[in-house]
């Protein structure tokens, strides 16, 4: 099948432009390397119990999880800048002014008392994740608007892929050796001065034209771009395929989270290395993953996005396993190697044209256009990820005996609980995540397709 010729705006989509919108994986790269060293810099450097840690993130996690569909649908609704700035551009702008900034000050220890620091930490992260949600949801909102046709899609997503992909290489190598030799304030402190660096360049790339800034304001005018709170929501849990993509990403976080945040306390405790040796392996693991990303992109032009992005999750369900026998650095760099094959179709390359698709599933199906609203409600689930990640890690610990004050000389049980913290627990989640995303999803490579020449006749 041939692609649609006329979809929106194609005449402005230069490579420069889907390279200049692309370097938003940048600066949140950046931030997202030095994010998830918290939790572990909240055990080892403030010395939090993991009870605490966990109650932390159940904080962090509901507030989040309110902010997500708020800031979503407020994104929606929005009216007033559309016709002068665009209906995404100044939520996304607003979001990243203020939001890296803010991510300093849960680095800043502001106290001994382990209340006030696990107060001090909710506050931190919660205004830092508002922030930065208005710039995930708002940005993954433009996507499937701003780029209309499977070939862009596709050159967007592995060009972001294999950029995204340098920039974790760089960015996970680059955070353990400077808080090895600076200490954590200060690396965040260079990361946070990097993060806004690219976002010059980014605010370019995502300037949308006069003609869609014309047509998303008659949309306004017209009432197709948002609806009442309770009939969107009835609608999008309504909508089977949505869910799955919902579900598929819901699990991927929370295994993906015990599979990356493991990785600290488990090389510096169980293996006895120090924080710096975590660089090989996410090294290896984000190297793969950008360098596969054009074959992930071909591969989903073979056989469809679902059959792909099953393919994947297969792929990181058997890395899981074998990852659970490893006891050394050398086999540890060797899976996190594997497992990048996977995560280059689960965490990049095909999950994010599986939202786009269902995005146009959605717009086909209802008559509008309300990205931001889908968008905010599969965040609303994945915010729930880092607490049910860190009540896993504080059973794992009760039952294990693990306590992160003792470094080391933690006992053998507590050192084997923080391999199958990071191995078979996640591997249980991703089977749970892959099958019931294979009977939910049931958008075919024709029905996306013909989605596409749908949304045309319907001028959406």
């Amino acid at each position: 099948m041939s692609e649609p010729q006329k979809a929106k705006y194609f005449e402005i989509l230069t490579n420069k432009r889907i390279v200049l919108f692309t370097l938003q994986g940048v600066s949140t790269g950046f931030l997202f390397a030095m994010w998830g060293q918290i939790q572990f810099f909240a055990a080892n450097i403030l010395l939090i119990p993991q009870t605490f840690i966990a109650l932390i993130y159940l904080v962090y996690s509901i507030l989040e999880a309110i902010n997500d569909p708020v800031i979503g649908y407020l994104a929606d609704r929005s009216k007033r800048f559309t016709f002068r700035f665009g209906k995404r551009y100044p939520w996304i702008m607003v979001g990243f002014i203020f939001g890296p900034v803010i991510l300093i000050f849960s680095f800043i220890q502001i106290s001994s008392n382990i209340t006030i620091l696990v107060i001090w930490l909710i506050f931190t992260m919660i205004l830092h994740d508002t922030f930065m949600t208005s710039v995930e949801i708002n940005h993954n909102a433009l996507f499937p608007d701003l780029f209309r046709g499977s070939s862009h899609r596709g050159k967007v997503i592995w060009i972001g892929s294999i950029l995204g992909g340098i920039i974790s290489i760089v960015a996970n190598g680059l955070v353990p050796g400077l808080i090895e030799g600076l200490g954590y304030l200060v690396t965040v402190i260079i990361i946070v001065v990097i993060a806004y660096l690219f976002v010059i360049p980014y605010s370019y790339g995502i300037r949308e034209p006069e003609e869609m800034k014309i047509f998303r304001a008659e949309l306004d005018a017209t009432n197709r771009a948002t609806s009442p709170v309770k009939e969107i929501i009835n609608r999008i849990f309504k909508d089977k395929n949505w869910m799955g993509i919902v579900i598929a990403g819901f699990t991927w976080a929370v295994g993906g989270a015990c599979f990356l945040y493991g990785l600290n306390f488990f090389v510096v405790d169980s293996l006895e290395l120090k924080i710096g040796a975590t660089v090989i392996p996410l090294v290896m693991l984000y190297f793969i993953g950008f360098v596969l990303a054009p074959l992930w992109v071909w591969i989903s032009k073979k056989i469809g996005n679902k059959k792909a992005y099953i393919l994947g999750m297969g792929l990181n369900i058997i890395g899981f396993f074998l990852l659970f026998f490893i006891i050394s650095l050398p086999g540890l760099i060797l899976m996190f190697t594997f497992q990048g094959v996977g995560f280059s179709a689960t965490s990049g390359a095909i999950y994010g044209l599986l939202r786009a698709e269902g995005i146009d599933n959605a717009s086909v199906t209802s008559g509008k256009r309300e990205e931001g609203s889908y968008t905010s409600v599969w965040k609303f689930f994945t915010a729930f990820s880092y607490f049910f990640q860190t009540i896993i890690f504080a059973i794992v610990s009760g039952i294990t005996g693990y306590d992160a004050a003792l470094g080391t000389g933690n006992s053998n049980t507590a050192k084997f609980g923080l391999i199958f913290q990071m191995s078979i627990i996640p591997m249980i989640i991703f089977i749970i995540g892959t099958i019931a995303f294979a009977f939910m999803y049931k958008i075919s490579k024709e029905d996306a397709w013909h989605n596409k020449l749908k949304l045309e006749e319907m001028n959406l």
